[in-house]
């Protein structure tokens, strides 16, 4: 009998605590989470990294600016007929312009056959754009089917990366034309033959990268 009454007064005792605390908690204030919880809620989200970035950086930009900056720049120097392409497609003009941009340096300037920025996986953020979504200076914008010509068997996709002014920058070079053209045309141009869900994804420096929480790993030696 005894021990039956210490087991119940031990039970109503923790009922009546936990109410206590439930009860008499500040407003607002959750429950007690598990450690792991903890750390989740309180880790950093992008508004915190802007509103950090912007009182520790007055006056910068991100850093996927120096991505847009660096596609403005070489749609204007043209640099993609004075090297040997491997590939001679865009995603090549799209690969050095991050790489340049990003402090790795355009694979022509290294006199190499390799991209070395836009295939770590750890730095980007990919996802189906929305046409609702804005789109941030230095995202990469890759289609299902090439604006040029309508959508046909065998039709190719095409990608290009927008610039400081929000319209995409790319370089491409049809068997039909005499020479290549880099170009500088409106998202919606640039999409208009890829209308469905799935058909336009993005490539986005994450945000821990764009507000300079973390530096780019960039290659040594």
């Amino acid at each position: 009998m005894r021990l039956k009454t210490l087991l119940l007064s031990i039970v109503v005792g923790l009922v009546i605590g936990l109410a206590v605390v439930y009860v008499f908690r500040p407003p607002g204030l959750p429950l007690p989470r598990p450690p792991e919880a903890i750390q989740r809620l309180f880790s950093p989200s992008e508004e915190q990294l802007r509103t950090a970035f912007y009182k520790e950086h007055a006056g910068e930009k991100p850093l996927n600016w120096a991505i847009a900056e660096m596609a403005d720049e070489m749609r204007e120097s043209e640099p993609m007929g004075k090297f040997v392409l491997h590939k001679n497609d865009c995603s090549d003009f799209m690969e050095a312009v991050v790489d340049e941009g990003l402090g790795a340096t355009a694979r022509f300037k290294r006199e190499s056959d390799k991209h070395i920025l836009t295939r770590r996986s750890g730095l980007w953020s990919v996802f189906l754009w929305d046409r609702k979504s804005p789109l941030l200076p230095g995202d990469q914008v890759s289609v299902r089917h090439s604006p040029h010509y309508p959508p046909k068997a065998g039709s190719i996709g095409h990608c290009g990366l927008i610039g400081s002014d929000g319209n995409v920058r790319d370089w491409s070079k049809l068997r039909s034309w005499a020479t290549d053209r880099y170009g500088s045309n409106s998202v919606e141009w640039f999409t208009r033959h890829s209308p469905g869900p799935t058909e336009v994804v993005i490539t986005r420096l994450k945000p821990e990268y764009r507000y300079l929480a973390k530096p780019v790993p960039l290659p040594t030696g």
